[in-house]
């Protein structure tokens, strides 16, 4: 029974001591961090590690979150003077190891970063205005003697061994020489085990966009991925993410010095008319409707370089106001050509060089199905080599002239091929004079009532 109480007695003296340890850390701590050399060692040595300007405005301790750093702004110049970044921080949450709070050494192991504010800029950076760096009684860390709270800071005082990393509710916005918006990212979150980093070891973590607006019209939201960063390489798998009221998936490799990076995308359910108007916001009579999915795979994207290929599927399609098709309803007297239903259409698409190349196109509609491919450029340009194909019943409607320019097939189809140039909002065809010269009694008709009318 007194040996049992001894060790309770001895359990209450350590903890007592632990304590009393961790209080005396806790003053030493709230004294240390609060002096102007702690602040300006920390704007120092962050600046070194980023390679640009860093400064705080204030930085503060907290029993729960640890070592706050409130109003960091930075500006960092971009290699070969390609452009800046520049950071605006409400707060930085640095958690603490406890532990060497005994030896008096403050040792973070976790940062969180609180409503970051990220500009990537191709403009030229303007310099900050820098903090003071003379040796003042006010600013003792510039004269680089003492320790602890009352002079410059020993390299042993604090040190960075982050084991994870955070960025909570920040935005990211990617602007051209002129100021014009690339990329803005609202609502993003990232969660990072960081243990490894220093070690080579991989760092895995997450992130989040709840909105990403890219030019001329795109808006992702809901996106969500985690990631792997190996020394060399970055591996972003599964994708997740909502657009134009589908669902779009897939995965990203980037592996330094092996080549451009790599991005499956995979969409579902897109709304079609919503993405056209997005690709093309200038107004168009004509407009295509339905639902469309896409596979696709996008080469060296963080480039700006827009180099791709892919399939397209449409389903439950619908064109409306081409008057290409209203003309050539018209002329063929086949009603099913006006503001078509598309059961069924498809293509592979692949764009290079500002221009979209189309190939194994399909459009099936009820009496008549379009064939071919061409060339769509970034610019609006059209040069399409198309088939129509008119159905059995269809031909068997047309007038006798018209229907003898047509080749007829085996099945009772007949066919006839025809170019569309002109831009995607004013489309030219040559099909009305195809459907005419390519039939040599519609010739001679033509050519009789011209010798009488100037004879």
């Amino acid at each position: 029974m007194s040996s049992f109480r001894w060790i309770i007695i001895t359990v209450a003296v350590v903890v007592v001591l632990l304590i009393a340890a961790i209080a005396v850390g806790g003053v030493w701590l709230n004294s240390f961090i609060h002096s102007p050399a702690f602040l300006a060692e920390v704007e120092a040595r962050a600046g070194q590690s980023l390679g640009g300007t860093v400064q705080i405005k204030s930085i503060d301790f907290d029993i729960v979150h640890g070592v706050k750093l409130n109003g960091l702004v930075t500006q960092i110049g971009l290699s070969g003077g390609a452009g800046n970044l520049q950071a605006n921080v409400a707060t930085v949450s640095c958690a603490i190891d406890w532990s060497e709070l005994f030896s008096r050494r403050l040792k973070f192991t976790g940062v969180t970063l609180d409503q970051p504010q990220i500009v990537l800029s191709k403009q030229p950076a303007a310099p900050l205005s820098t903090p003071d760096t003379t040796t003042s009684p006010e600013n003792p860390a510039a004269s680089g003697g003492g320790s602890g709270a009352g002079g410059g800071i020993s390299a042993a005082a604090f040190q960075f061994v982050l084991d994870h990393a955070q960025i909570s509710n920040g935005s990211v916005a990617l602007q051209d020489a002129g100021g014009a918006s690339l990329v803005n990212l609202q609502g993003v979150n990232v969660s990072a085990d960081t243990a490894g980093l220093l070690t080579g070891q991989d760092v895995t973590g997450t992130v989040k966009v709840a909105n990403a607006a890219l030019p001329p019209g795109f808006t992702v939201t809901n996106f969500s991925t985690p990631f792997t960063y190996h020394p060399g390489s970055v591996t972003a798998k599964p994708l997740a993410a909502s657009a134009f009221d589908g669902n779009l998936a897939g995965d990203y490799n980037l592996v330094l010095y092996s080549g451009p990076s790599i991005l499956n995308l995979n969409g579902k359910g897109l709304d079609v008319a919503k993405l056209l108007t997005a690709l093309s916001p200038t107004s168009s009579t004509a407009t295509l409707t339905g639902s469309l999915d896409i596979q696709s795979k996008w080469r060296a994207i963080e480039q700006g370089a827009v180099d791709g290929e892919g399939d397209l599927q449409l389903a439950n399609g619908q064109l409306h106001g081409v008057q290409i098709l209203n003309d050539i309803a018209g002329l063929l007297k086949i009603n099913e050509l006006n503001d078509p239903v598309i059961s069924q259409g498809q293509t592979h698409f692949q764009i290079a060089n500002r221009q979209t190349r189309l190939t194994s196109l399909q459009l099936v509609s009820k009496g008549f199905t379009i064939t071919g491919g061409g060339v769509v450029g970034f610019d609006g340009g059209l040069n399409l080599n198309l088939v129509l194909t008119l159905s059995k019943d269809a031909m068997g409607r047309l007038p006798q002239q018209v229907a003898g320019s047509f080749v007829a097939q085996p099945d009772g189809t007949g066919t006839i091929g025809f170019n569309v140039t002109g831009t995607t909002s004013n489309p030219q065809t040559d099909l009305p004079q195809r459907l005419l010269m390519q039939n040599t009694q519609i010739k001679n008709v033509l050519n009789k009532a011209l010798n009488k009318f100037f004879h």
